[in-house]
């Protein structure tokens, strides 16, 4: 039997796999940020969610989130339910990408934390916080106590 020749062969199947991993983990680290940066754009040019988070921070002129979610607010009944619904779709958004942290694991804490500030302005209003639990977006909650973003800065 040659050794030489076995070793030489097991040494370049080791290289090759080796190779091929650690490139097949450059291409998805890539692929990662391409979904984070498509996230963040698709947060900046929604008008829909462009307004939400503008209430999130509020800097609406007219409206807070307390007038949406607590009892109460200036809103008509009609008004609310379409702000609730704004609100859905940018609560949405955000549950996705806790899913995607929490139970697909396919999402780092850090780049989790890319839009860690949506969820400390969250984390800081307790009847959006409330909402979240109660009408499916808990996982929202989950990531910021797993990340600790509830906490005062």
């Amino acid at each position: 039997m040659n050794w030489k020749g076995l070793v030489v062969g097991l040494l370049a199947i080791a290289v090759s796999v080796i190779t091929y991993l650690l490139t097949r983990r450059r291409e998805l680290a890539w692929k990662r940020t391409e979904f984070l940066s498509e996230q963040a754009k698709y947060l900046e040019d929604d008008p829909v969610l462009t307004e939400v988070i503008t209430i999130l921070e509020e800097r609406h002129p007219t409206i807070k989130v307390q007038d949406i979610f607590g009892n109460g607010g200036t809103l008509d009944e009609v008004k609310r339910a379409e702000y609730v619904q704004k609100f859905d779709k940018f609560l949405g958004f955000l549950w996705r990408l806790s899913y995607a942290h929490l139970t697909l694991k396919t999402i780092s804490s850090a780049e989790v934390e890319a839009f860690g500030w949506y969820y400390w302005r969250i984390a800081q209003m307790p009847t959006l916080v409330d909402y979240c639990e109660n009408f499916g977006f808990g996982d929202i909650n989950l990531v910021t106590k797993k990340l600790r973003l509830d906490e005062e800065e």
